[in-house]
């Protein structure tokens, strides 16, 4: 009767697990702001992609938890421990491999600030990438505004600090003009982004850190759960015939 009760336990716990797990991250997904700096299809992939894996996932776990499924619950423990893989693999690789990272991304700035400005369509979301690093983290060009030929109008802020810097496009009068001549009222930051993305990452490495650990310690529950009530249940994959009657 305890070893039953117990089975009970892990069998509800882990439905609502999943089920929080899937309603909260989809619908933080599927209501997420499309930044401005991304192209539109590519963001509805993103949002069909993710929505659509979450909600997979939590399906799979919830069903194979309330109804003791044997093979929704292996099959949630492989999903599971291959996303966990992933994620463990891409922060290794990311660490080990930082300074190629940082190099070729880098070369990818440069070619773009070479060809910012002609209206290449392969360049555009790009360009408005930069825009909105440049405007968000106030900097200007990768090592500083003398990249520059001419610097665009995201490189540019009002001179009056009790300015909200956040309109800076509309108080020093942007409107994609380039070159930027509004030299009366606005100045251009003198600090590269490079410097200015890894003092970002420096102050918020802590929280990443901890975000990440949080996240892999919730997957690890939920197999270490979803393999508990996989190995004392007795439902094999013949009892999902007789719930769908």
């Amino acid at each position: 009767m305890a070893s039953q009760g117990c089975i009970d336990l892990i069998k509800y716990f882990l439905f609502l697990f999943n089920l929080l797990f899937a309603v909260s991250l989809s619908i933080h997904v599927f209501k997420l702001p499309a930044p401005p700096y991304m192209s539109f299809p590519v963001f509805s992939y993103f949002l069909v992609i993710g929505g659509s894996a979450t909600m997979s996932l939590g399906f799979i776990g919830c069903l194979g938890a309330l109804k003791e499924v044997k093979c929704m619950l292996g099959m949630y423990f492989f999903l599971l421990s291959i996303l966990l893989a992933a994620q463990i693999v891409g922060a290794v690789l990311l660490f080990t491999q930082w300074t190629s990272f940082e190099s070729k991304v880098e070369e990818h700035v440069l070619h773009l600030i070479e060809s910012f400005g002609k209206n290449e369509s392969n360049y555009l979301n790009f360009e408005k990438t930069l825009d909105y690093v440049q405007q968000e983290i106030h900097c200007c060009g990768w090592t500083g505004p003398n990249i520059w030929v001419e610097a665009p109008c995201s490189c540019y802020h009002p001179i009056n600090n009790t300015q909200n810097a956040s309109n800076s496009y509309e108080m020093c009068d942007c409107n994609d003009i380039r070159p930027f001549s509004n030299y009366t009222t606005c100045d251009i930051y003198q600090k590269g982004c490079r410097e200015s993305i890894r003092e970002w990452l420096d102050e918020n490495m802590l929280i990443i850190f901890a975000v990440l650990l949080a996240v892999m310690a919730v997957e690890l529950c939920g197999m270490t759960l979803s393999m508990c009530l996989y190995r004392w249940t007795s439902l094999d994959y013949s009892m999902l015939m007789q719930y769908s009657k």
